[in-house]
């Protein structure tokens, strides 16, 4: 694929070398010039130092005004980057081959450094050309027109075909398949995935939407209706790391915030990157590859969700630090993620304890630092998992709360705690879920957290007295009469007094489930005495009403 270089203007050229030599890559960036270039059109950093380009459009012989540009570009280079990195090599980057006369001029030019200097000329920009096509047709050959063009049939191709059934729906699936081929094979930056969808974006949350988006190197989803039962979906895919850098994804969004909640989240977006969700605006200018951009007046709900890539951050723990320094509980973060604010230096962090404690940092901007805790019911999940995260919340107050890397130093800002609901709650909580967990060592069912509406006072009195037998506590109590079970057991009985045990399968009913353990309960009756005045017979007090239990194995031996 040939370019016509004299014909293209320096910009166009200057984009299209650092686009092919970034995505090559798959790091750096391209310097523009409202940035100060500084000698520096493209650089990319590398293990040696920085490989370093200039980029010019001189497509014929040179003459002394482009020489003279080079050498500014070169002079400045030297004079401000020279001194403070590491450079690997410098090369300059034109549309054209050097005659015998410009290597002199531009080996006298680039003497007495120490690193690889390069000059880059027409065959091998025309070989970049070759080898990556849809880079050279998207920025020279109206590639960029074409894409829009393709994303407004994608938008009118939810006008259903002639048909019925699965045919119809063949059909349609087809046309979004091959629309998004078409797409791929257009942009350079960028790969689509388009689905058509029955249903009005009205009835579906930007949670529900957003959860089904999660895949690697997605950068945005937007959902249009298209007509009263269809919306597309268009999922926009950075072929590279650095495909925003090269077609970033930007515009200005007029928010509408009604209450101080909606207030705060917008803020905490702008100055951290915090989430947002559902936030209506209306769309002032957007820019970007299609389908991420809107007509002015274009009104819009946002909703924004971190980057789910967080390999770069290191494993982390809570601890929990008493007034005298001393640490009483150190608990392992599940999962973290983060972001960064649209302007300052505020970072939002959200780390995950078990499925019960979220915990949010937002630090680093004008405001004092701030940390916000989440807890819920985890219903469905095991106590064990939740049991240390709900601990910690439950002994916050008085004492300091930590966030560090694993064995190392402090990652946030320590936070000191007094008196608060979330801790309170969590005490009754905690309790409950280190019960759940004594009765999960005894069972081969998978113990769950129950909702909060199936668990009455009741039934935690009922499970503490289980888990207090599971763990080994000898416990008494007093009876005042027990109807017979098995009268077959006492047909031998005269009214004398003696001791009576009964062995009992200990079972633990929480909400609609019931769990059978691998113990029983042995109850020692002190006293008892046969009175067979009832039907059936009653067995009551003798000279004593105390009963003993204690937890055996369901194979242990009875007791005679």
């Amino acid at each position: 694929m040939m370019v016509n270089w004299e014909r293209e203007p320096g910009e166009r050229v200057e984009d299209f070398a650092a686009a092919y030599l970034l995505m090559r890559a798959g790091r750096g960036n391209q310097i523009r010039p409202s940035r100060g270039d500084r000698g520096i059109d493209v650089q990319i950093p590398t293990a040696n130092g920085w490989k370093i380009f200039q980029v010019k459009r001189f497509a014929k012989n040179l003459s002394s005004t482009d020489k003279k540009h080079i050498k500014g570009s070169w002079d400045r280079f030297v004079k401000e980057v020279l001194p403070t990195r590491d450079i690997k090599s410098w090369s300059l980057v034109l549309p054209l081959e050097p005659t015998p006369e410009n290597e002199i001029w531009f080996a006298k030019l680039t003497a007495d450094v120490d690193f690889e200097i390069n000059w880059i000329g027409r065959a091998l920009l025309d070989g970049w050309a070759a080898e990556n096509p849809k880079l050279t047709a998207y920025y020279f050959q109206g590639g960029e027109t074409r894409l829009h063009d393709l994303m407004a049939t994608a938008l009118s191709g939810s006008q259903q075909p002639q048909g019925e059934g699965d045919p119809l729906l063949n059909s349609v699936q087809g046309r979004m398949l091959a629309l998004g081929k078409s797409l791929d094979e257009v942009d350079p930056f960028y790969s689509y995935e388009l689905e058509l969808r029955s249903g009005d974006l009205r009835d579906i949350s930007a949670k529900q939407s957003m959860t089904q988006f999660e895949r690697p190197g997605l950068v945005e989803s937007v959902l249009e209706q298209v007509n009263d039962t269809q919306y597309l979906v268009t999922h926009i895919i950075a072929r590279s790391e650095v495909s925003t850098e090269l077609r970033p994804i930007r515009g200005t969004i007029n928010f509408t915030v009604m209450t101080p909640e909606a207030k705060e989240a917008v803020e905490r977006w702008v100055q951290y990157g915090a989430p947002l969700s559902d936030a209506p605006g209306t769309v002032i200018r957007t820019e970007g590859p299609p389908g991420t951009t809107f007509g002015e007046s274009t009104v819009a709900t946002a909703s924004v969700l971190p980057a789910l890539d967080d390999s770069q951050l290191p494993p982390l723990e809570f601890r929990l630090i008493d007034p005298a320094g001393v640490t009483l509980l150190t608990v392992p973060v599940t999962t973290a993620t983060h972001s960064a604010g649209l302007r300052g230096k505020g970072v939002w962090l959200q780390v995950e304890v078990g499925p019960a404690v979220v915990v949010e940092y937002f630090v680093g901007s004008e405001k004092p630092g701030s940390i916000q805790i989440k807890a819920n019911n985890a219903v469905g999940a095991s106590p064990s998992a939740a049991f240390p995260a709900v601990k910690l919340l439950a002994q916050l107050p008085g004492n300091s709360l930590q966030l560090a890397i694993q064995g190392g130093p402090l990652y946030m800002p320590t936070f000191d705690f007094e008196d608060n609901e979330i801790s309170t709650d969590a005490v009754n909580f905690a309790t409950l879920l280190r019960l759940l967990s004594v009765v999960q060592q005894h069972t081969l069912s998978r113990v769950t957290i129950p909702g909060p509406e199936k668990w009455t006072d009741q039934g935690a009195q009922r499970l503490g007295r289980v888990a207090a037998l599971l763990e080994g506590h000898k416990l008494s109590t007093r009876f005042s009469s027990w109807s017979v079970p098995d009268e077959e057991f006492f047909v031998a009985w005269d009214e004398s007094h003696r001791p009576l045990i009964v062995e009992i399968p200990i079972a633990v009913k929480l909400g609609d489930t019931v769990y059978d353990t691998d113990m029983k309960e042995r109850q020692h009756f002190e006293s008892v005495w046969l009175d067979r005045s009832t039907r059936p017979p009653t067995v009551r007090p003798g000279s004593s009403d105390l009963i003993w239990s204690i937890a055996v194995a369901r194979t242990a031996e009875p007791e005679a």
